[in-house]
């Protein structure tokens, strides 16, 4: 992971075709950027005295370096045909949170390469340079030099960005076992968006300078070396300019420092302790913050590796696990920050499989994948939001469900996790005596109550869907410690071989403590499948009967129900609920599927008839390359609803290709489910199948979809590379993306009813501030097919200046009228839904 630091030369390039006046006489003025690249800005300047040209929407921006390139799609036209001499303000999602000034469109952050590249304009104008400057003071001009920045918007108003602290962000590689800092806009955007595999973000920062001149004269620089593999393929940082020389003087002679490689004296600048007893100096403090010690702690190893941290937790932890701390003072302490934080991270939390095969006490049918871990949920404790409690499939089989169920429970916001499970399943320990007497488990979901009690709910079952001597049960469980230890399991149902109860989902009432709901639907060997529920309104002591809540007659069914509390101001009152489904109704052997909801008002004692929301016009997904199937959402949705009494619909559909291919689908109701807004196509590239999303609605009011795309997919018929992306908006119209995994190889996933399989759903949670995904991800190894990640994003915040952040806008499409063959394509994806479903999940 060496990554050299390029040096300091500007070169401009200016490309021609100034011809038009509608959008093309306006040239790149300034391009700026702080080192860690989280506030940068564009300034361009109508070159020609021109006034019309202020259609911009549909243009677009591009950076381009060492062949990736990023784009950014005007989405709307300037507000005024008043162009001449006038500038347009580009600004980072950073710069807008930092500026007095609103851009006049809002770019992703790291958005501009900060170690060379090229900037076009609508492909009429073109910068081309070798760096930009990242000191804070300065931008790079048209002129190819570099001068003081001064960003400037339509309207005229300006704002010199002050030389501002910048953040230094840890990353771990657990393949490694090796931690790594930077405050470099290259290292993070490589390891953001998945270039540098391997490597994630902990969730640690600290704060320091660009410049000694930005941090003052008690700042030091801190030199970074690079390791090379035969000495642990790692980086030595250091704020002590003696101990940077030492290590420099020893290249070339030393044979233990054979390889090292110099990248800079002075990566970033930062305050160092009394070298004597490691106290911070108190001449960096400021009226609101006191500086604190970071540690250096070494891993002892001859793979050398070191971590800095400001924890004292952290540095226990590892100390624990042998590392020697270092630096001055009895605490090891090494550099001097005013600020550290908790940022965004994800962390890998599954491992190997403490199970072995033949644990169900049944002769193995199908292919067990060991180690697979598959089909996640996840909930905050919004009592306390640094509780997290994820479940999972654990060692899936082919022909359905898992082996076991298991769960992980987070204290710290996300950043570590430790793992239980329940006797679901007799993997677990489940027998007939402690109600966990099955061979397998399925559908995992979890919720937490809002005085913190975290239930858990699952399908346990034994035999073939249908067949003889099979029984199907939804089995709930709860927690009172965080998620940490969980009663056995309670019956809601127990049926044997006439029925099969499928995808059930937990919701706990975040308006009325202690009311916890179960919803699911029952199969009847007939065909029909009505919804089922239960509640306790006593947190857990006791359940109601199951019954039928919603039955769609004859040989319809319902499939993937799942709950929905509103809050009061909904105009539901204080009891209001609402139970999503999909409908899939069948006429003369054709079916048709289609999002539909009941509303209760008296918590669930009484529901009413059907509310129709859309239909759903999915094809499913396959390899574009091979034509191999996924099993992905297609059928199923995701549902939301935030504590403004909005609710949210995501799902897979074709409606935008014109049944070519799935996008992702996204509908809302601002009335508490009565009406419904027109679908519209929230991924934000169009052209390649997008599958799996899930929602989730901020307390702030701000939507969450997470989904996973083809984007950065190859020719290469070996490997089918997909991504993990974040998009989030405020209105359901104007939306943001942020990277949350991958690339990863899809087409090493598990094989499950004959399509590649990472789960029927994913998860994303959010509490005020952030969003959680919880996702499954792909390995290289044959014997370790699967992971399951744990994100947190903390750093996307609501726009909050007059001019909205606009990244992408919704696509709507008018309805679907299918043709005989994309008809033919929206049956078989129905009928291999049930059949998928009908042989244990």
């Amino acid at each position: 992971m060496s990554i050299a630091r390029i040096c300091a030369c500007l070169v401009t390039m200016l490309a021609t075709s100034l011809a038009r006046a509608d959008f093309a006489t306006f040239v790149i003025d300034e391009l700026y950027s702080n080192a860690d690249g989280s506030v940068q800005y564009v300034v361009l300047r109508e070159a020609q005295g021109t006034n019309g040209a202020n259609l911009l929407a549909g243009h677009t921006l591009s950076a381009t370096h060492t062949g990736v390139t990023k784009l950014f799609t005007f989405p709307t036209d300037l507000p005024s045909a008043t162009t001449a001499n006038q500038r347009v303000l580009i600004g980072s999602n950073g710069f807008a949170a930092l500026s007095p000034i609103a851009p006049d469109y809002q770019m992703p952050d790291r958005f501009l390469p900060t170690d060379g590249g090229a900037v076009n304009y609508a492909g009429v104008d073109q910068v081309t340079y070798a760096t930009l400057p990242i000191d804070g003071s300065n931008a790079l001009q048209r002129s190819g030099s570099a001068g003081a920045n001064l960003a400037t918007n339509f309207t005229g108003q300006t704002f010199a960005v002050p030389a501002n602290p910048i953040t230094v962000v840890e990353f771990y590689n657990d393949a490694l076992d090796h931690y790594f800092m930077s405050p470099l806009a290259p290292d993070i955007d490589a390891v953001d968006s998945g270039r540098f595999s391997g490597w994630s973000r902990t969730g640690y920062s600290l704060e320091a300078f660009p410049t000694m001149a930005a941090g003052g004269v008690t700042t030091s620089p801190v030199c970074r070396f690079y390791i090379p593999p035969q000495h642990g393929d790692s980086h030595f940082f250091s704020a002590s300019v003696g101990e940077c020389a030492a290590v420099l003087a020893k290249i070339g002679v030393d044979p233990n420092y054979g390889g090292y490689n110099y990248e800079t004296p002075s990566e970033f600048y930062i305050a160092l302790p009394d070298t004597t007893n490691g106290a911070c100096p108190p001449a960096i403090s400021t009226p609101t913050r006191n500086p604190q010690g970071v540690f250096r702690l070494w891993n002892n190893r001859a793979d050398s590796n070191h971590r800095y941290t400001t924890d004292v937790n952290v540095r226990a932890q590892m100390i624990a696990r042998d590392y020697v701390s270092e630096g001055y003072g009895l605490q090891g302490v090494a550099m001097c920050t005013l600020n550290a934080k908790i940022d965004d991270s994800r962390v890998r939390i599954t491992g190997a499989s403490p199970f072995v095969p033949g644990c169900d006490g049944t002769p193995a049918t199908g292919i067990l994948y060991t180690n697979a871990e598959v089909e996640p949920m996840v909930a905050v404790n919004l009592t306390n939001t640094n509780n997290i409690v994820g479940v999972w499939q654990q060692d899936r089989w082919s022909n359905g469900g898992s082996a076991a169920l298991r769960t992980g429970a987070s204290l710290d916001g996300g950043r570590s996790w430790s793992t239980t499970q329940i006797p679901f399943t007799r993997c677990t320990g489940g027998n007939a005596a402690n109600g966990g007497n099955y061979a397998r488990g399925t559908d995992p979901w979890v919720t937490i109550t809002p005085s913190g009690t975290a239930y858990q709910i699952a399908l346990g079952f034994n035999g073939g869907t249908f067949v003889a001597g099979s029984q199907s049960a939804v089995l709930v469980s709860r927690s009172t410690d965080s998620g940490l230890t969980w009663s056995n399991p309670t019956a809601l149902i127990v049926d044997g071989s006439q029925f099969f109860n499928d995808k059930e989902s937990i919701t706990a009432d975040r308006h009325k403590d202690g009311y916890v709901y179960a919803t699911w639907d029952r199969l009847v060997i007939t065909g029909n499948g009505p919804s089922y529920f239960s509640r306790t309104i006593d947190n857990g002591v006791t359940w109601e009967p199951a019954r039928p809540i919603f039955d769609p007659g004859g040989n319809n069914q319902t499939i993937n129900n799942q709950i929905v509390a509103l809050p009061p101001s909904s105009g539901g009152g204080q009891n209001a609920i609402v139970n999503f489904f999909t409908q899939i109704d069948t006429v003369n052997n054709v079916q048709a599927s289609r999002l539909a909801l009941v509303r209760s008002t008296d918590n669930g004692v009484s529901w009413s008839a059907p509310i129709y929301v859309a239909d759903i016009q999915a094809i499913g997904t396959r390899d574009p390359d091979t034509g191999t199937r996924l099993r992905d959402g297609a059928t199923l949705a995701s549902f939301a609803g935030g504590t403004n009494g909005h609710l949210a619909a995501v799902w897979q559909d074709a409606r935008f290709s014109t049944g070519v291919r799935d996008g992702i689908a996204f509908s809302r109701s601002l009335d508490g489910g009565f009406t419904w807004s027109t679908p519209v196509q929230v991924n934000s590239v169009p052209a390649v199948q997008a599958l799996l999303p899930a929602v989730t609605i901020r307390d702030d009011g701000t939507i969450g979809v997470l989904y996973y795309d083809m984007r950065n997919n190859t020719s290469d018929a070996g490997t089918l590379l997909v991504d993990a992306w974040l998009a989030t908006s405020k209105d359901g119209v104007v939306w943001q993306e942020t990277h949350a995994g991958g690339p990863f190889n899809f087409a090493n996933a598990p094989i499950a009813d004959g399509g590649l399989f990472i789960g029927d759903y994913q998860a994303i949670a959010s509490d005020s501030q952030a969003f959680y995904p919880f996702f499954a991800m792909t390995n290289a190894s044959i014997t370790n097919k699967t992971d399951v990640f744990a994100s947190a994003f903390r750093s996307i915040v609501a726009p909050t200046k007059a001019a909205p952040a606009k990244a992408f806008e919704a696509r709507s499409a008018p309805p679907l009228v299918p043709t005989a063959e994309v008809q033919q394509r929206l049956q078989e994806r129905i009928t291999r839904t049930l059949q998928w479903r009908r042989v244990g999940g």
